[in-house]
Formats: C-alpha cells, structure tokens, sequence
C-alpha cells in the first residue's frame, strides 16, 4: 500500500523539495549587534508588576513568541514547567537562564524585560520553574532544583543553536543565591554569573530573620530544610548544603557580578560581600568591621570610599553606586538602595563576558 501511494504521489516530490527549499532560505542569518541601554526598564521594584504578580496570559501579551515547555527532569523523571524564547534564525547565540525569585515560580511577570533583551538581541531565554516557591524540600537549591536548571540549558542546547561559550546565569534574592549555588556546583557551564542581593548562607540568614518574625521566609527555611537550623542540627546542615556558602569556592575562574543595596533590610549587603570575599583576591577582601558597620548603619564606611573603582554598567535610571571593586573575575557593587535588581547593568555585562578554556579551581568556602 506505502509504495503504491508512492508511485501515486511521486510527482509531488520536486514540488516539495522546492517548498522545503524556499522555507530554508526565508531563515535569516543571525546577526550580531551593538546593545545599548533599555532606557524604558529601571529596576524591578519600579517595574509595573510585583515580585508575586504571575500570569501566562500577560506573558504572551507582552511576549508573543514565548513558549510554555516542559522538561522531563533527569534527576526524578518528573515534567517540569518552563518559558522558553528563540528565534528562527540561523546561527549560534547567547542563552540567558534567568531564576524567578524566593515567593514565585516560572510565569513571574518581573522576568519580562529579560525576555525582550533576549528578543531584541537575538538570544535565547529559559525561565525554569526549578521546583517553585521556597517552601517546600524539593525547592530552595535542592539537588533536584539545580538539576532542573542544568536541565533547562540542555533543553535550550537542544531546540535552539547556543553558543556554549555565552551561556548565563541570572536572579535577585532567592534567584540569586540559587545561581551562585549552580555556578559553585556546575561552573564548567557558566560564562557568567550575575546575582542581586543574595542569600549566601541559609543558617545565618534564618538567625538574621528572627528579628522579624512576621516573615514567611523563616517558615519556609523550617519546612524545606526539615526543622530550625541551629547549630548542630540536621536541619543547619542541610540549610549548608543549599546555600552558596558551601559551593561557591568551586566558582572561581568564571565571572561573577555580585550587586547588594546599604540599605536592604531583608538580606543584610554582608551576604553579597561575604559571597564576594570568597572569589576574590585575599588582598582585595573587605574586612568583617567593614561589614558589620554597613549592615548597622546602613551606609559606607569612610575608609571603603577612599578605594571604590568605577562600575561603568550603571546608568542614570539605575541605584546610585556608592561603592565598587574588581578582583580577578569577580565584580562588586553596593548600590544606595533596598532589596532590588536593576535591569541594564547585569545584561551590559553579561554581553561582554565569554566562557573560559582554563577549569576553575574547587575548595571549600570559608565564612
């Protein structure tokens, strides 16, 4: 019967071949260009969303060509939701993987920008799930969450051309600590790494949260890690292994931007330096009195104004920079601000970093 549909149909074949040809040659070949400035995004907390705002159907407004994927997840087996973005254009490209923050999950509205950066410049964007909202074990860097990333990039790798040497990684809070996590456990795959106002140790941010027992994020350490972590119990160790604190040593030879507000009151700005402390140069380090004196007063000591460099990413829409340093491939910044993640700067830089041949070094982190 196949053959003699076949021998039916055959002279339709050199019409197709035609077909197929034409749909070929109507892909365009990517083409690179020069970034600038999205002048009509600032920060997160001045976008028109809030951080717990999710919606598909305003993804798809704002977004047409996303599309709602799942992802069979190599560590369970279980189907994983994320929002995916490419082209139809021919050639390789960066891949942005952007981590929705501690109270949200996959359609966070205040990830768009990020998706419109990728369309505009022609990159690939995922938006993994990752197992959700901090409050249950199989979230807040789990090994299945960190799974769920790595498996999110394979995925791009699979449906999209991605350049391996521009793959990044990106998140606020809750994303951040996460990214940290997943550069300090997989830093063969990073080309960079941007993290605002990190967590980088759940133990001693869960000590620091009891001064504002309100919070649901106290409840939310207790459930995923399995009790309250003080010292010396299961629940602290398994905080650890979550946390940056742990893994981040094993990041050094990728680039890092590290950013945190002197006025955050929700992660104390000595996480994002403490994270910084451990990939920089011992010279470079900012002392623990430096650090003590931000996070009381709230501003920047005397003695750390006399040696801040220029962080050239930051425009006029963007927190004012009261202090910055480079050391080796590591960035910091302390911005005049709360608990925030500015658009521009992170994506600026990211455009210019590119995946190192050299495999960086491991260790354990130090507090």
């Amino acid at each position: 019967m196949i053959r003699s549909l076949l021998k039916r149909y055959t002279y339709l074949l050199p019409a197709l071949l035609v077909l197929l040809t034409l749909f070929s040659s109507c892909r365009k070949e990517r083409q690179e260009k020069d970034v600038k400035r999205m002048n009509e995004y600032s920060t997160s907390k001045k976008y028109p969303s809030k951080f717990a705002d999710e919606s598909l159907d305003r993804w798809k407004q704002q977004v047409p060509d996303i599309q709602d994927v799942k992802i069979k997840s190599t560590a369970d087996g279980t189907m994983q939701p994320a929002l995916f973005y490419t082209s139809n254009t021919i050639g390789k490209r960066p891949l942005l993987v952007m981590l929705h923050s501690w109270s949200s999950e996959y359609l966070q509205l205040v990830s768009v920008p990020f998706a419109k950066w990728a369309i505009k410049y022609d990159w690939a964007f995922i938006h993994p799930n990752y197992r959700g909202k901090f409050d249950n074990p199989e979230a807040m860097a789990s090994d299945l969450a960190i799974q769920d990333i790595v498996d999110a990039v394979n995925y791009a790798k699979q449906n999209a051309e991605i350049d391996e040497s521009r793959i990044y990684i990106m998140g606020s809070s809750g994303g951040a600590m996460t990214a940290l996590v997943a550069a300090g456990k997989h830093p063969e795959i990073w080309a960079g790494v941007v993290a605002w106002v990190p967590v980088y140790d759940l133990v001693d941010w869960y000590a620091f949260s009891q001064n504002y027992p309100h919070r649901d994020y106290n409840r939310h350490v207790v459930a995923a890690c399995g009790g309250e972590p003080l010292p010396g119990t299961p629940a602290a160790e398994e905080c650890k292994r979550r946390s940056p604190s742990m893994y981040l040593p094993n990041a050094k030879g990728v680039p890092v931007f590290l950013a945190g507000g002197t006025e955050d009151v929700l992660v104390p700005v000595s996480h994002t330096i403490r994270a910084f402390n451990v990939l920089a140069a011992p010279a470079d380090t900012i002392s623990k009195e430096h650090m003590d004196y931000l996070d009381q007063e709230q501003q920047l000591p005397e003695e750390l104004a006399s040696t801040s460099a220029e962080f050239k990413y930051f425009g006029g829409s963007d927190p004012e920079v009261v202090f910055a340093r480079q050391s080796g491939d590591v960035r910091l910044v302390l911005f005049k601000g709360v608990h925030d993640m500015a658009y521009n700067p992170g994506l600026l830089w990211l455009n210019e970093q590119r995946k190192k041949s050299t495999a960086p070094a491991t260790g354990t982190a130090k507090n």
